[in-house]
């Protein structure tokens, strides 16, 4: 379903300011560490951005995902929480925001911002509030970690392990982080036998990674669940099994195109719960953080959250 920023016409979704927020409050979530500092450099900006909109920014710098999720909590039913920050900072607030009824805006400020390229919105935060009037209000899915929400994708693996050290970098690589961090994870990965579950149909591969994908882009642009839709109730399951390591290469280059789904050595298939252990510890990654190891389980919550997005956002069906 959606509704128009400026009005929600008669009979639209419960508590949703008749007229818009033009004029009320809003919300404003900053992550202070995600991109390196970006989000605090992008909030006199961005809270200029709200005013001229007609809002009234009430600004709350988070000291933890765990605040995030607390202060969207507590935000007033179909009220604003504008999302200053990375992946893991929209995943949190989402998380808040569904208990709530909170309608979230994500502004990107971290270093990938997969979730808001995925779903069309401004990689500029001004550039995305400047056009509040053009969004319209669409109920997303969250996928769930052990219970825990994320929008992106939960990953383990190779991948994860990438993860790290693409989060350990200590240049600003930007979009390339992960891709460093693939490089990087070769030199320490061993063969390693997953489990994975969908549905109750159970397989068991030697293999690199799974990855659980709702909005299903993660790594500053690597789709690699290029078919995901954030609306559909399902999660995309793909994994890489046996494979070279110059076959692991192409895959995530691949990815950046959505284009390796074809290749012989890649499963694919769609389900709404999953279940995932190894022969190894490993951990698990959500939205770029790091929130379980293994085994975990992983869910899907229906149009559990109200996002601001555009109205043609291919990330839905």
């Amino acid at each position: 379903m959606s509704a128009a920023f400026g009005g929600v016409p008669a009979g639209g979704p419960a508590g949703f300011p008749a007229g818009g927020w033009g004029g009320g409050e809003a919300l404003l979530l900053v992550n202070p560490t995600s991109g390196r500092g970006r989000g605090l450099q992008l909030l006199p900006r961005t809270a200029r951005a709200l005013r001229a909109a007609g809002l009234t920014p009430m600004v709350c710098v988070t000291d933890s995902l765990a605040d995030a999720t607390a202060q969207a909590r507590a935000a007033a039913p179909g009220s604003l929480v504008a999302v200053l920050g990375g992946d893991g900072s929209l995943g949190a607030a989402a998380g808040g925001a569904r208990e709530s009824g909170a309608v979230v805006l994500p502004l990107a400020a971290g270093r990938g911002n997969d979730t808001v390229r995925r779903l069309g919105l401004p990689l500029d935060p001004v550039k995305a509030v400047r056009g509040l009037g053009a969004l319209v209000v669409r109920e997303l899915d969250l996928g769930m970690v052990n219970g825990r929400p994320y929008f992106g994708v939960a990953n383990v693996g190779f991948d994860g392990l990438a993860n790290e050290y693409g989060n350990g970098a200590r240049l600003n690589l930007g979009p390339f982080v992960y891709l460093y961090g693939g490089l990087k994870a070769f030199r320490a990965w061993k063969d390693v036998t997953l489990t994975v579950s969908v549905d109750g149909l159970e397989t068991t591969f030697p293999g690199w990674f799974v990855a659980v994908g709702n909005v299903g882009q993660y790594g500053g642009g690597l789709r690699i669940c290029p078919e995901a839709l954030v609306d559909d109730g399902l999660l995309d399951v793909v994994s890489l099994g046996r494979a070279s390591i110059p076959a692991v290469v192409a895959t995530f280059l691949r990815s950046y195109r959505g284009a390796h789904l074809g290749q012989a050595n890649i499963s694919f298939t769609r389900g709404s719960a999953v279940t995932i252990s190894a022969n190894r510890p490993l951990n698990v990654y959500a939205d770029g953080e790091r929130v379980a190891e293994l085994p975990v389980t992983v869910g899907i919550a229906p149009a559990a959250v109200k996002v601001l997005v555009p109205e043609g956002s291919g990330a839905f069906g």
